[in-house]
């Protein structure tokens, strides 16, 4: 799904995709059937490691004490990469914010659509 994605904006020149990052949820996301969350995050490690050089891991939504929001994960993401690194560097020094987009799967989607299961400010 990422190398589809990359082929989609690499085809356009309003946009250039300067990374991706898996983040497994928590073990509080409770969902049946799921392995562990710190196999979930070795195996992304592993899937990453040698064949990507701009796809990453990123442990922070499997590490925390409480299922994460999808909405905080990204915020945590936006903290990270553009108040914390500053952003992404230009060749002529200057900074630029890093624009943050959401990759999800079919389930997700069909998901937005409950209100039961995402907040209105969401």
């Amino acid at each position: 799904m990422f190398e589809m994605a990359a082929d989609h904006f690499n085809g356009h020149a309003k946009y250039e995709l300067i990374g991706g990052y898996f983040s497994p949820v928590s073990d509080y996301y409770q969902k049946e059937g799921l392995a562990p969350a710190h196999h979930r995050v070795r195996m992304c490690e592993l899937a990453t490691e040698s064949d990507s050089a701009w796809l990453m891991v990123d442990s922070w939504e499997a590490l925390q004490a409480s299922y994460q929001r999808t909405a905080v994960v990204l915020d945590h993401f936006d903290d990270e990469l553009n108040k914390n690194m500053g952003g992404m560097t230009l060749p002529d020094g200057s900074k630029r914010e890093i624009r943050i987009l959401l990759l999800a799967g079919g389930d997700l989607i069909e998901s937005m659509g409950r209100k039961d299961v995402w907040a209105s400010e969401d």
